[in-house]
C-alpha cells in the first residue's frame, strides 16, 4: 500500500465522518478531507514541478485555510480549492 493510497483511505474516512454530521471544534471536516485527497494526488506525482502541480499545491493551501475557518471577505475557500483543483486538471489538457 503506497502513501497516496493510505491518504485516500484517510480522506474517505474523514469525508464519511463529515457526511454523517460529526465535527471537531470549529474545523471543517469536508475541507480537511478534500485537502487530504489533494495531498494524495500530490504525493503520487510530485516528481516534477509543472503548472498542474503548482495549482494542486494552491488548492491544498486553500483547503487547509478553509478547514481552519479562514475567509477573505465573502470568498469560500472550499470553492477556491475546488476551482484550483479543476484548473489543475483542465489547463494542462488545453495547453497541450
Amino acid at each position: 500500500m503506497s502513501l497516496s493510497e493510505l491518504l485516500l483511505i484517510i480522506a474517505l474516512i474523514v469525508l464519511i465522518a463529515a457526511s454523517i454530521g460529526w465535527s471537531y471544534k470549529k474545523t471543517n471536516l469536508i475541507s480537511i478531507g478534500l485537502a487530504i485527497w489533494v495531498l494524495a494526488d500530490l504525493s503520487a506525482g510530485l516528481s516534477s514541478l509543472s503548472l498542474s502541480t503548482i495549482l494542486l499545491i494552491l488548492a491544498f493551501i486553500a483547503f487547509v485555510l478553509g478547514a481552519i475557518g479562514w475567509r477573505y471577505r465573502k470568498v469560500e475557500m472550499i470553492a477556491v480549492g475546488l476551482a484550483l483543483w479543476l484548473a489543475s486538471i483542465v489547463l494542462p489538457m488545453l495547453i497541450h
